[in-house]
């Protein structure tokens, strides 16, 4: 992957960027309601399965986008234990992102905030006034004018229970009577799928968040089978 120069980095940054599958508060009244409804786990898994983000249009624009926090790890943890957010989702990095179209929003005044809108670039913005508190966030977004992005430069997955796994993904077919695989279910009455975990899940690293210790735990690919 080609590398970028991002300067000088201080303990307050991280090259870390969280895709929450779980943010406890609203939600814009366009995204379905299937997706407002799924828990954070069937959200993740949706991730995985298809290995793609569904993107939707944040407060205050009409841009669809992928949104993640860039967080070291004491501000994850504040994130996490104030109820923000949940700790499941996936982790990229401020490289990756920058490479494929995305960057970090600006905080700006309301007055700001509407030169972004009149320039149709709000989506690179989030206003700082009255009732609209989101600093926190250390928001990053991705825009998406088809609604879906494929996932690249996948650092890892976050989950929030060591014991959790994505359901298992159609990889191929066999002959149930020989296991000799097959390209296909035509003309074999013995013909079963082949189930694995998803992809990712086999080929990422996997983080646990440990609510006791308030740390991640990090396990290397294939480890969590």
């Amino acid at each position: 992957m080609t590398q970028l120069d991002l300067g000088l980095v201080g303990p307050a940054q991280s090259d870390h960027l969280y895709h929450f599958t779980g943010r406890n508060g609203a939600r814009p009244a366009w995204v379905p309601a299937e997706i407002q409804q799924m828990t954070p786990q069937q959200r993740l898994e949706g991730i995985l399965r298809q290995e793609r983000f569904l993107a939707f249009a944040p407060f205050g624009s009409s841009t669809a986008c992928v949104c993640f926090s860039e967080s070291p790890p004491d501000h994850l943890g504040h994130l996490i234990r104030t109820g923000r957010f949940s700790p499941w989702g996936v982790v990229t990095s401020r490289t990756s992102l920058l490479l494929i179209g995305g960057g970090a929003v600006a905080y700006v005044p309301d007055d700001v905030h509407a030169s972004f809108q009149a320039a149709g670039l709000e989506h690179w913005a989030v206003r700082t006034g009255s009732g609209s508190v989101w600093m926190h966030e250390r928001e990053w977004r991705l825009p998406s004018s088809g609604g879906a992005r494929g996932i690249g430069g996948l650092a890892a997955i976050l989950v929030g229970d060591v014991a959790w796994r994505p359901s298992p993904v159609v990889t191929g077919w066999e002959d149930g009577s020989t296991g000799q695989p097959l390209p296909g279910p035509e003309e074999n009455p013995f013909a079963q799928p082949v189930l694995e975990l998803p992809r990712l899940w086999r080929e990422s690293q996997v983080w646990v968040w440990d609510a006791a210790s308030g740390s991640l735990v990090k396990h290397a690919p294939g480890v969590l089978r």
